[in-house]
């Protein structure tokens, strides 16, 4: 599947044209730029804000003399607005409480971190809040580094999160389906089976197809980011990252999951 990329540096732009449609109006304009085919069925990338928070949703291309358009499913359509609703940031105000004590706790000002994290600690942990046996929402993340697990769990924890850890996509299969968790935290580069593999694992089993997954990675490049998307992710993140950044949008999943529940 080919993709579409849209690029909106004002949040609360993209949140008023995908936030209040018209009934019947699912859909966008062509970027400037891009050629589609009539009928065909692309990947529209959706790139927020100044750090560039991205989203996706399958999209269908229409041609007429007025121009070409992208039509989206209803149920694509108000995931894009719900995502628009809790990514958009409010005046005065960080994007949540929840991030905010990821900032306090490896924000920016400390010393340098391990390769890949920003913001903690000459350690290697993040300093206070004192780390908390996380009673909240269950978080699995996969990663085969060691140390990346150990400073995500400390992160997470230290703001109520429960964290299990798997070394390998296996593993984190194993763990998924023996019991229920509220997000995948997941790398791309596993051994044996790839982060991409198990995420497309993940969307083929219909008691696993809605857990959201949000890639952390080394693997920068902007087709990296649409194959992950393609492949079933919800959010993508690439090494090194700032704790803060990586809080926000692991609660803003966590909203959007709740709020979508029966």
């Amino acid at each position: 599947m080919r993709s579409v990329l849209y690029r909106f540096p004002d949040l609360q732009q993209f949140e008023q044209i995908v936030g209040d449609p018209e009934e019947g109006d699912l859909e966008l304009g062509l970027p400037a730029g891009e050629v589609v085919a009539d009928g065909e069925w692309v990947l529209a990338i959706f790139e927020l804000g100044e750090n560039r928070r991205a989203t996706s949703a399958a999209a269908c291309a229409s041609v007429s003399p007025e121009g070409a358009r992208l039509t989206f499913e209803p149920r694509d359509w108000r995931r894009l607005a719900d995502f628009a609703r809790t990514e958009a940031p409010r005046p005065g105000s960080m994007p949540d409480t929840d991030a905010a004590a990821l900032l306090r706790a490896g924000g920016e000002g400390q010393p340098a971190a391990p390769p890949g994290i920003q913001g903690a600690g000459a350690t290697g942990r993040v300093p206070s809040p004192p780390r908390l046996k996380g009673k909240g929402s269950r978080i699995l993340v996969v990663d085969d580094d060691p140390q990346i697990r150990e400073m995500l769990t400390t992160m997470l924890e230290a703001v109520g999160l429960a964290v299990l850890t798997a070394a390998s996509a296996e593993e984190a299969l194993e763990r998924v389906r023996s019991s229920p968790f509220h997000l995948v935290v997941l790398d791309w580069n596993l051994p044996r089976m790839t982060g991409i593999e198990l995420c497309r694992t993940l969307r083929q089993e219909p008691e696993l197809r809605d857990l959201p997954v949000l890639f952390l990675t080394a693997n920068a490049s902007s087709q990296d980011m649409v194959h992950a998307f393609a492949s079933g992710a919800d959010d993508y993140m690439v090494k090194p990252f700032r704790a803060p950044e990586l809080g926000a949008r692991i609660f803003s999943l966590l909203r959007r999951t709740r709020r979508s529940a029966p």
